[in-house]
């Protein structure tokens, strides 16, 4: 009875210690903090409080403004947007189906789910291989050239996966990797924003597009500036600093460079393109924007999919970092 008693102790502490037991254990904690980040963040203030002065020790390029092109591209439908953005007499199936969906993940597949950190939609899905076909015909539009411009995505999976299959056709020429920036996530208090890959400078190992293993993961991704989730002390404003100072501040080593490196790095860059968030873009634009402004981009969010770009400058007298209202384009499916 002892020697059984025994042995089933070792069993029980070899399941405990096991990479399943170990990934079940960190499912049960995201859930964990992602309610306790729902009641305590405020993540997404009504208006933003602070300075466009953004004091940086970048040195100064020629003529007083630094001007960076930027592109704005939402990712395609989650599961999440499926389930809370419309409704009608499906909605009860569609919900039925996701909770069982999670369930089976929570016990069988732990890096996986459909409410934490929402991946795409079937429809998101399919939104994202049409921006394919528009970045496919977009030469001009969009930059191709890796020696001034660089893909950059959020550290939620909707945006990555939407950026390996929309950005296929640059990607797939130029071989390089789309930078992760945990600085990009969005806006939001719910458990669907928060992300999986937690791990600072790592990726959770999961289905991206046709990415099944975490090696395939590595050779798309670079992760080095995934700081892993976001926390309630700093909200979506504090990020976009980051992001920011990422794109002008070239004196730091986390600074954006073109995504095939040269010797003047930062200095180089002129366009970013980035695969983000509605709410985190349209905060972007109600800060960056004169207060003045009437534009259509501080009111509405950008359509799933839609690619809006438009010129970022900083004035290296004053530090101010502000948007050309007068550049904004709409180059696919628009607010």
């Amino acid at each position: 009875m002892f020697l059984l008693m025994v042995f089933a102790l070792v069993i029980a502490v070899f399941i405990a210690v096991s990479p399943a037991a170990q990934a079940l254990r960190m499912k049960i904690g995201s859930y964990i903090s992602g309610v306790q980040f729902m009641m305590v963040a405020d993540d997404l203030p009504k208006s933003f409080t602070g300075s466009n002065h953004m004091q940086m020790k970048a040195p100064a390029t020629e003529g007083s403004k630094r001007v960076i092109r930027v592109v704005f591209i939402r990712h395609g439908q989650s599961v999440w947007n499926s389930l809370f953005n419309s409704f009608g007499a499906l909605w009860p199936l569609r919900l039925v189906k996701a909770f069982v969906r999670e369930t089976i993940y929570l016990f069988m597949d732990p890096f996986d789910s459909v409410i934490i950190d929402s991946p795409l939609s079937s429809k998101g899905s399919l939104e994202a291989e049409e921006l394919a076909q528009f970045i496919r015909t977009s030469k001009g539009k969009i930059s191709f050239d890796t020696n001034t411009s660089l893909v950059v995505c959020s550290n939620l999976r909707r945006a990555m996966e939407t950026a390996v299959v929309g950005m296929r056709p640059r990607i797939s020429s130029t071989r390089e990797r789309i930078l992760v920036d945990s600085s990009l996530q969005e806006g939001s208090r719910n458990i669907d924003a928060q992300t999986l890959s937690t791990e600072r400078g790592k990726l959770v190992p999961c289905k991206m597009g046709k990415l099944n293993f975490s090696e395939q993961l590595g050779t798309v991704f670079d992760a080095h500036l995934n700081a892993g989730n976001k926390t309630s002390k700093i909200n979506v404003y504090g990020r976009m600093d980051e992001f920011v100072r990422h794109l002008f501040d070239g004196s730091q080593p986390d600074s954006y460079t073109p995504a095939t490196s040269s010797a003047l790095g930062n200095a180089e860059l002129k366009e970013v393109i980035v695969i983000g968030h509605s709410s985190y873009f349209r905060c972007f634009f109600c800060r960056f924007l004169p207060s003045s402004s009437q534009h259509i981009a501080k009111k509405k969010k950008l359509r799933n999919c839609g690619v809006v770009a438009f010129d970022l400058l900083r004035n290296e007298f004053t530090n101010e970092i502000f948007i050309d209202e007068s550049s904004i384009t709409v180059l696919h499916r628009g607010f």
